[in-house]
C-alpha cells in the first residue's frame, strides 16, 4: 500500500508518537510520481508549475491584469505577495501533504524552494514571520506548517525569525470552506494580534504563509502589523491559487 493512502490512519500515531518516527519508519515518496527518496523527485521538480506573468503586481493573482479586480478596487494593507509557483499539480499535493497529510518532513524540501526564490527575488525585509496558527488547531496538527517554511527561509537568506510576532486571538473557520473573496475576508477579520508591537515599530516584516489566494489572511496579519508601526509588510508563499482553483 502506498504511503499516500496511509497517510489518514497514520495522524493519529504521528501526533501520538512524533512524526520523526513514522517518517523513518515509512519512506518518503514523490507526490508527483510515487518515486520513493523526496518529496518531490528531481524530474518532477524541473516540472514545477512556476507562476509567470501576467500577474498582478500586488497579490500576484494570475490574470491578464497590470492590478486585480481586488487590488484595484482598495488598497491593500500588504505592500505585495511574492510566490515562486503556481497552486496545482506537484505543488499541490506537496502543500497538502504537508498540511493535512503530517508529511512533516515535506517542509525541508519546500522550504529550501521557496528560500532560493526569496534570495533572488528579495524584498525589504528585517524580520521574518509566519501567518500563525489558533493553539487548538497546532496542537490538532501537530504544527504549523507556515512556521516550518519560514524557518527555512530565514536560515537561506540569513534574517531574523521571530515565530511568535503575530498571533491568533480568535479561532477562525478554515480559509478553505469559504469561496467568496469577501466572506474570506469578514472569516478572518480581527482574528491576529502583534505580540510585541515596540519590537516592530519601522521595521520590515515578510510573512510566510504555504499558499495565498484571495490575500485575506495575509491581508488581516498585515493590518495587525501596520497597525502597530511597521514600515512595510510583504507576504512570501510558496503557491498562489488562481481564483478559480481549488482552495484546501
Amino acid at each position: 500500500m502506498p504511503f499516500s493512502s496511509l497517510l489518514p490512519r497514520l495522524q493519529p500515531l504521528a501526533r501520538m508518537v512524533g512524526a520523526g518516527f513514522l517518517e523513518a519508519l515509512y519512506p518518503l515518496e514523490c507526490v508527483g510520481c510515487g518515486r520513493t527518496g523526496r518529496v518531490i523527485c528531481d524530474r518532477c521538480a524541473v516540472a514545477l508549475p512556476a507562476l509567470r506573468p501576467p500577474f498582478c503586481r500586488v497579490c500576484s493573482a494570475p490574470g491578464d491584469f497590470s492590478l486585480c479586480p481586488q487590488c484595484s478596487s482598495a488598497s491593500r494593507y500588504f505592500e505585495g505577495v511574492r510566490a515562486p509557483f503556481l497552486y496545482e499539480g506537484t505543488v499541490r499535493q506537496a502543500i497538502l501533504a504537508l498540511k493535512y497529510g503530517g508529511m512533516r518532513a515535506a517542509a525541508g524540501q519546500l522550504g529550501d524552494l521557496l528560500g532560493r526564490y526569496f534570495d533572488d527575488n528579495t524584498v525589504p525585509c528585517d524580520v521574518l514571520a509566519p501567518v500563525p496558527m489558533h493553539p487548538t488547531r497546532r496542537r490538532d496538527r501537530g504544527y504549523n506548517q507556515a512556521e516550518l517554511l519560514a524557518r527555512r527561509v530565514a536560515e537561506i537568506v540569513e534574517v531574523p525569525y521571530r515565530p511568535d510576532l503575530l498571533t491568533r486571538t480568535r479561532k477562525v473557520e478554515p480559509q478553505a470552506g469559504v469561496d467568496n473573496a469577501a466572506q474570506r475576508i469578514v472569516n478572518v477579520a480581527g482574528s491576529v494580534g502583534v505580540s510585541a508591537p515596540s519590537e516592530i515599530r519601522d521595521a520590515r516584516i515578510v510573512l510566510v504563509d504555504d499558499v495565498a489566494t484571495t490575500g485575506s489572511t495575509l491581508e488581516v496579519c498585515a493590518r495587525a502589523l501596520k497597525e502597530a508601526g511597521a514600515a512595510s509588510v510583504w507576504g512570501l508563499t510558496l503557491a498562489i491559487a488562481g481564483r478559480h482553483s481549488p482552495t484546501e
